[in-house]
């Protein structure tokens, strides 16, 4: 189909021309001027909240006042900051700081009064002169870039793969003409889960070599659910998914997740029905076929429950022949890298959007047996494995495919990594002869999270390896946000040194540190602080256990450093092992029902004007105020 004619645009006389000129010259004036009175009001309300912070300032207020008047610059060190200080006392009368502020209100208004009459004027003037354009004529960059706001994908969301509302709209724009189609289809796909299976790589080789949607895919997830050793045994297999069974029904009782479209009728018979299944197993498990303990019916159910077995253990092997062997990660490495915007790697050994067959039983009028062999046929997340006490897996894996992205010539700029427990002893061991191999892939790391619930039986050489891998993957000068969550059953177990993480590494770009239930010493705090940037986006520490030194030389050495939110949690060790709970929750504790609420401690930390004032200092000389003025 031929183009639409479109009429060319009208030439603009002189006059049209000149009154065009005056009018953006009139724009161009008044914009300045907007620009200079809104950097006079960020610079003021950076003033009040610094010297007048309360005790509920909001950090990301401040910052953006901050950023906005000083344009990146030290406020404190800025010529407007010294000459506001010497003027008549405006630093030391919060009602001096608003009355300047209100003084800025009226010019203010009247600036964007004429900003906006400005740009309506251009309008009318030049509208006779435009050609007539759609969106067709956007160039294809801008026309993804729409897209992707309709579709509002977040890379940053736990629920990358939600199908919602732009999700739907996305497909519908694919039915609009062929460009519409070719631009949007590259957003179809933007998180790829594989699996230890080879219908889940066949599916990611697909989409890898994809000419269109492989251009969207930004995340590829490998999914940690492993068909366990203890399951070779069928009277384990049985047991284990009987007890399932009945935990599944007891909890969507209790906390009423049936389908609310449902009749109660239907969920009653089906939780009845269910539960009847987990006895029927429980006791098949238990009856002695050679002295008449199956009843009429249980021979035929006993051969396809070893029929299910057998297809079970030959998935077992499959999944050990392709890690063993090396394929499973070639192949995820060499997918990730023909897909030119995959540069996010996650692992998840719970990652329950990925099971179907656990739905598929607790769904009314599907046939509960054939729903049962699906779901003995799929392999456990760790959840299941630390839930009824299964096998420990292998974690390496991660360090296999990791290591196999950046043999495939890709470096990732985040990796994710989500484990219920540590798996198999030695399984997160970086061997000298690739240690430094497997660093060089990270030299373009921006994003780095590991989050591990360890247990209580960790012991020092599970944690040296850990340390060691955890160092590998962090020993690059690029990263930008880390997040160390460990979580452990008691509060006496080793944990993780964060020095022997992170090392003497300068690291210029980390703005933004989450730090959980990690292990330091006041001297290696110190030098680890030294080697971040002056300016902090986030700093958050949640029970970090201090082996030496004192909290009290802590929060002096963290004050050191600008943070636009600082959030200190439960610490741990030195003196707060020895402080009541009455001064601990003084200084450390804060209302939790307030937005923005920060402890004596984080208030200290994170304002200026508070550098006289360390709470744990106060408590050495007595008795303190509950809140600083």
């Amino acid at each position: 189909m031929a183009a639409p004619h479109r009429p060319a645009a009208k030439a603009p006389t002189a006059e049209d021309c000149a009154a065009l000129e005056a009018t953006y010259a009139g724009l161009r004036t008044a914009n300045e001027q907007l620009r200079v009175g809104v950097r006079e009001h960020c610079r003021l309300m950076t003033a009040k909240m610094i010297r007048f912070p309360g005790r509920f300032v909001n950090l990301d207020d401040l910052s953006s006042f901050e950023r906005r008047g000083f344009e990146g610059a030290d406020a404190f060190e800025s010529e407007w900051w010294k000459q506001a200080a010497r003027r008549d006392g405006l630093f030391h009368s919060e009602e001096k700081l608003d009355f300047q502020l209100e003084r800025l209100k009226e010019p203010r208004a009247e600036l964007e009064r004429l900003q906006s009459a400005f740009r309506c004027r251009i309008n009318d003037l030049s509208r006779p002169y435009l050609r007539s354009l759609s969106i067709l004529d956007l160039p294809d960059e801008l026309l993804l870039d729409i897209f992707e706001l309709v579709e509002g994908f977040d890379l940053g969301s736990p629920f990358l793969d939600y199908a919602g509302a732009g999700r739907r709209d996305i497909k519908n724009t694919r039915l609009v003409c062929r460009r519409f189609c070719d631009m949007s289809s590259q957003l179809l796909v933007r998180l790829v889960r594989v699996g230890f299976n080879e219908p889940s790589l066949a599916r990611l080789d697909e989409i890898s070599r994809h000419p269109t949607i492989a251009k969207g895919v930004r995340v590829v997830r490998v999914v940690l659910h492993f068909h366990s050793f203890t399951h070779t045994d069928i009277e384990w297999l049985i047991a284990h998914h009987a007890d399932d069974i009945e935990e599944q029904v007891d909890m969507f009782d209790r906390a009423k997740l049936w389908d609310y479209s449902i009749p109660k009728q239907t969920v009653s018979e089906l939780s009845a029905n269910l539960r009847n299944v987990a006895s029927e197993l429980t006791r098949l498990v238990s009856a002695d076929p050679g002295h008449g303990g199956y009843c009429e019916g249980d021979e035929g159910l006993r051969a396809r429950l070893e029929e299910t077995h057998d297809q079970y253990l030959a998935l077992l092997e499959k999944q050990e022949s392709l890690i063993t062997s090396g394929e499973f990660a070639r192949l995820v490495g060499s997918a990730i890298a023909r897909m030119p915007g995959a540069r996010k790697l996650d692992f998840d050994d719970a990652d329950f959007e990925s099971l179907g067959a656990l739905r598929r039983l607790m769904t009314p009028g599907v046939d509960v047996w054939d729903a049962l062999h699906g779901l003995m046929l799929e392999p456990k997340t760790g959840y299941h494995v630390a839930e009824h006490h299964l096998a420990l897996p292998s974690y390496q894996c991660i360090v296999d495919v990791i290591d196999a992205v950046r043999s495939a010539g890709t470096l990732l700029n985040s990796i994710d990594i989500k484990l219920s427990s540590l798996g198999r002893p030695g399984a997160l061991v970086l061997s000298p002869d690739i240690r430094q191999r497997f660093s060089s892939g990270m030299q373009q790391l921006k994003e780095f999270a590991f989050t591990c619930t360890c247990g209580d039986n960790v012991g020092e050489q599970g944690v040296g390896d850990l340390e060691k891998f955890l160092w590998g993957c962090l020993n690059t000068a690029s990263l930008q946000k880390l997040s160390l969550d460990m979580r452990y059953g008691k509060a006496d177990t080793s944990m993780i040194d964060i020095w022997k993480v992170m090392g003497s590494r300068f690291r210029h770009e980390l703005t933004d540190i989450f730090l959980g239930q990690v292990a330091t010493d006041l001297s290696t705090l110190v030098l680890f602080l030294e080697r971040l940037p002056e300016r902090m986006r986030r700093l958050h520490q949640e029970r970090v256990n201090l082996r030496s030194g004192t909290w009290k030389e802590v929060l002096d050495a963290l004050q050191e450093k600008r943070y636009r939110a600082v959030i200190l949690s439960e610490p741990r060790g030195a003196e707060c092992d020895d402080m009541s709970d009455e001064d601990y929750d003084r200084i450390f504790g804060k209302d939790s029902t307030m937005l923005g609420c920060l402890s004596l401690a984080e208030l200290y930390i994170s304002s200026p004007n508070m550098r006289d004032h360390n709470p744990l200092r106060a408590l050495e000389d007595g008795p303190g105020p509950s809140t600083v003025d």
